[in-house]
Formats: C-alpha cells, sequence, structure tokens
C-alpha cells in the first residue's frame, strides 16, 4: 500500500502568494490618493444638509395662505478660509452650524466661490426654492448647478437636489 500525503505543492503555494501579492498592490494603491473620499463625502454631506433643510421648510405651520409664498428655511454655504466650509440652517427659531473639511472648488453655476462668499437657499412651505443668493440676480426658476472638483450637485427649483449635471 502507498501512504498518499494531502497538502498543496510547491507550485499551489506560489501561485496563491503571487495572487494575494497583486490583489494588495491594487489595495494599497486604492488608499494612496484619497481625493477622491474626500470629495464624494463633501458631496454627500452638502446633500444630506439640503435634504434637511429642505424637510424643516415642509414642516413648519404656516397657514394655507402663505403656504406658497414666504421663507420657512435658510441654507447657507460659506467659504472660509484655510479649506473651512461653513453650513447654517436656519427655520424662524432656530438655526445651527455645520463645519465641512476640505480644499476643494466649488463652483455655483460656473462662478467660484472665493472666501467669504455665500450660498443662500431660502425653502418655502411647499419644499421649492424660493430665494436664491449667488451668483448676483440669479433665476431661481433654473436649476442650481454645484461643480465640486470632478463631481457636481443639481438643486432644482422644487427644491430637489440631485448627484449629477443640471438637466
Amino acid at each position: 500500500m502507498r501512504n498518499r500525503q494531502s497538502g498543496f505543492t510547491l507550485v499551489e503555494l506560489i501561485t496563491v502568494m503571487l495572487l494575494i501579492g497583486i490583489l494588495s498592490a491594487v489595495a494599497f494603491s486604492r488608499f494612496g490618493d484619497t481625493a477622491v473620499y474626500r470629495q464624494a463625502l463633501f458631496i454627500d454631506q452638502l446633500h444630506s444638509y439640503l435634504r434637511l433643510t429642505q424637510q424643516l421648510a415642509m414642516t413648519q405651520k404656516v397657514p394655507l395662505a402663505d403656504a406658497n409664498h414666504g421663507t420657512t428655511a435658510t441654507f447657507s454655504l460659506i467659504k472660509q478660509p484655510q479649506a473651512q466650509w461653513q453650513v447654517i440652517i436656519a427655520n424662524g427659531t432656530h438655526s445651527q452650524s455645520y463645519q465641512l473639511n476640505g480644499e476643494l472648488d466649488v463652483k455655483i453655476d460656473s462662478q467660484a466661490l472665493a472666501s467669504n462668499d455665500r450660498l443662500d437657499l431660502s425653502f418655502d412651505a411647499n419644499g421649492d426654492i424660493s430665494a436664491r443668493s449667488f451668483p448676483q440676480g440669479a433665476d431661481i426658476s433654473f436649476s442650481t448647478a454645484l461643480q465640486i472638483g470632478e463631481n457636481s450637485l443639481c438643486i432644482a427649483p422644487t427644491g430637489f437636489s440631485y448627484e449629477g449635471p443640471c438637466i
């Protein structure tokens, strides 16, 4: 009777080690450049704050006659020095400020936000945008395009925001 040994051959072990080496090289190279992740995080946070502001606007108790007029909540995006951004969400009685980090260039309808510039979006009780402050004289009946690095965020006049270019 022959005594059979079980185990891996040298060729199999070398193949597995080679595959693990290739996979780890690809994985570590992805961690080297985190700019893509920072942009995605920044856009996700802005998107969340916009939705929160719209939700706050729609939950305000406003008489039916005033439902299509007047501001019930405001979203402000302010560029501060040293790669800091401030988001302020305000409604009639309460205001909350949030800090965002990121050395990102943000353009609003092809105009760059300089230091201490701000974008103000006012929402009415229906969740629609009732006023916009940047760029000067902007028509609120058109979508607002935010270009953040390589990515974009579109805010429709109805207050709905989505990732991607404005249609």
